[in-house]
């Protein structure tokens, strides 16, 4: 073999074998697995369930700390990364109306890496508490309670699973125009395990004081049913 000859095959030998590949994502959308991750708030004056369930109705106000994240499918020897986002990101309209993305999106609200799988099969993944038992979990973005002007934004939770223990680095710039591309393919996490979704809604007055809303123009039709609670007239 010549020496151009060995050149090129140690090249391809390099290409395919020496370098890490990056994972190939898909891009990320609200959407509920099968089995959907298991995701709870605490609930608020018990007026509804604190589950979030493929796309049910919070008011932002009745969120303001982390939910218990918990998988069931998850493997007991690895490690997750946990990612909230809000792809709607100041949309200039409100859910379910078809609207494009605004200004701010994609905005990351909460991400949590090598989160270990025994911990989501057991107990749940708490930010507040398992953290400073658990060294190996390192928190990127501290959990952001969806924080909405008016209208309603939907809210995405995706598990993913790591290859290994990941050594993060520190996120640095604004939470808006969040390129969760780029961070799925540097640490090569692929598409999610497991993902959940929820609709979080701004108002002036609390529907449930049976006052009329302010500030916000949902419709009567499309929240009805959700969880324990209805909104009033």
């Amino acid at each position: 073999m010549n020496k151009q000859a060995e050149l090129l095959a140690s090249l391809i030998f390099c290409l395919l074998f020496g370098v890490p590949h990056l994972a190939a994502a898909s891009e990320l959308d609200y959407r509920c697995s099968e089995p959907p991750l298991e995701v709870e708030f605490a609930e608020k004056d018990r007026r509804y369930s604190g589950a979030v369930s493929c796309g049910n109705l919070f008011l932002q106000s009745d969120i303001p700390t982390a939910p218990v994240v918990r998988w069931k499918g998850a493997d007991a020897t690895k490690f997750y990364t946990l990612m909230m986002l809000d792809l709607d990101g100041n949309a200039n309209g409100s859910w379910p109306d078809p609207v494009p993305p605004g200004e701010n999106a994609p905005v990351r609200h909460w991400i949590a890496g090598n989160i270990p799988g025994d911990l989501l099969r057991g107990t749940g993944y708490v930010e507040s508490a398992s953290d400073t038992e658990i060294k190996t979990i390192r928190v990127l973005q501290l959990y952001r309670a969806p924080h909405i002007p008016v209208v309603s934004d939907r809210y995405g939770i995706y598990l993913f699973e790591q290859t290994n223990r990941i050594d993060f680095a520190a996120l640095s710039g604004p939470i808006t125009n969040f390129d969760y591309s780029t961070f799925v393919a540097t640490y090569r996490l692929a598409d999610p395990k497991a993902s959940n979704f929820f609709v979080a809604i701004y108002t002036s007055e609390s529907p449930f004081s049976g006052k009329p809303f302010g500030g916000n123009e949902v419709g009567g039709i499309w929240h009805q049913g959700y969880g324990k609670g209805r909104l009033a007239p």
